[in-house]
């Protein structure tokens, strides 16, 4: 069996951030629970130059 990992969804999120102009991100602007999380994709686009918007409610949270 096949499984998807942390470092294949960061490798993925590193393909993604190098297409596109700009990244809307859905984060509650915390650290990544795993590797790969928003929070690691947030700072690689950052790092790369990406802008970054983040979209996030008042009153949400994460459990």
């Amino acid at each position: 069996m096949v499984q998807s990992t942390e470092q294949a969804h960061m490798a993925g999120s590193e393909i993604l951030v190098g297409l596109v102009d700009r990244l809307l991100a859905v984060w509650d602007g915390q650290p990544a629970r795993g590797y790969g999380g928003a929070g690691d994709v947030v700072e690689y686009a950052r790092s790369m130059g990406v802008p970054v918007v983040v979209i996030w409610p008042v009153g949400a949270s994460r459990d």
